[in-house]
């Protein structure tokens, strides 16, 4: 009887020991294939972050020409390296400020101001369609434009310390006052790069409001005078330094400050005071520094 029963104890254990190490393995296997399952859906790692941007930024200049092959939004918020990183939360809500139906003022084609194409290839592509983190809209511009987003930053650095909120060019003339500014003199500047109301009939208060849009302004002027497509720039500026031609994006940055091309003395005011000082954050990267 002892060793019947010894018997009986011993093969119900074993049981017991390869039913629990059966269990054991269905849920290691079901872990396994969750894990493998999240790994498969989750996109790229390098989408996702809590850094700043790489030294050199993510995106490079696209040739003269290039425009006609130019992302759409949607293709351009795609290939955002996303990150969590934002050292302005105060422009949280102008970040995520989308214009319902942003359209821009269409030149005069007889005015010969502007290349032809200015109009379908810049000015109607200006929407203002996306949100995101302060340096994701900066990278959705240079994707969508075909610019260096370490250009862009180095513009907001210098026009407003990158704060949306940044507004100046205060004018005399009423009738140049965006609407609800009615005392005197009134901004007509705004927004992180220093959009101007007055130079793009239709953006306010898109300039004001939102990030994306006022910085989708930048990225059109940047890419339509780089394609050499602003004529009124051929009569401003310095002769002395050559006339305005396609191929300059240093020269477009100091016009979008000054609206003269290459004008003024280095050591002064003017375009090319501007492009020296943009050369020189572009260099330093000041985004990167700790506490900016």
């Amino acid at each position: 009887m002892l060793t019947l029963t010894g018997t009986r104890g011993k093969t119900r254990a074993a049981a017991d020991w390869r039913w629990a190490l059966g269990a054991l393995l269905v849920v290691v296997m079901l872990s396994f294939s969750v894990v493998v399952a999240l790994h498969l859906a989750r996109p790229p790692s390098k989408r996702y972050s809590n850094m700043p941007p790489p030294p050199y930024g993510y995106f490079q200049l696209q040739p003269v020409g290039s425009y006609a092959g130019s992302p759409s939004d949607a293709k351009a918020a795609a290939e955002v390296h996303r990150s969590t990183w934002e050292p302005r939360a105060d422009n949280t809500r102008y970040n995520h400020a989308i214009p319902g139906h942003l359209r821009l003022q269409r030149e005069t084609v007889a005015a010969h101001a502007y290349d032809p194409q200015w109009n379908k290839f810049i000015l109607d592509r200006i929407t203002g369609n996306f949100s995101g983190t302060t340096d994701e809209i900066f990278q959705w511009t240079a994707a969508k434009w075909g610019l260096p987003d370490n250009l862009l930053r180095t513009i907001a650095y210098m026009e407003s310390g990158w704060r949306q909120s940044n507004l100046g060019d205060y004018v005399g003339d009423r009738a140049e006052c965006p609407p609800g500014y009615t005392r005197l003199p009134c901004p007509v500047t705004f927004g992180i790069v220093g959009t101007k109301s007055t130079s793009w009939p239709g953006i306010f208060p898109w300039n004001r409001d939102s990030t994306a849009a006022s910085v989708d302004v930048l990225g059109g002027w940047l890419r339509g005078c780089y394609n050499g497509w602003v004529w009124w720039l051929r009569d401003h500026g310095n002769r002395s330094r050559g006339a305005y031609h396609a191929g300059d994006l240093w020269g477009c940055a100091g016009a979008w400050y000054s609206g003269d091309w290459h004008d003024g003395p280095v050591s002064g005011q003017g375009g090319e005071n501007y492009i020296l000082r943009a050369e020189n954050w572009f260099k330093l990267r000041p985004w990167l520094r700790p506490r900016f």
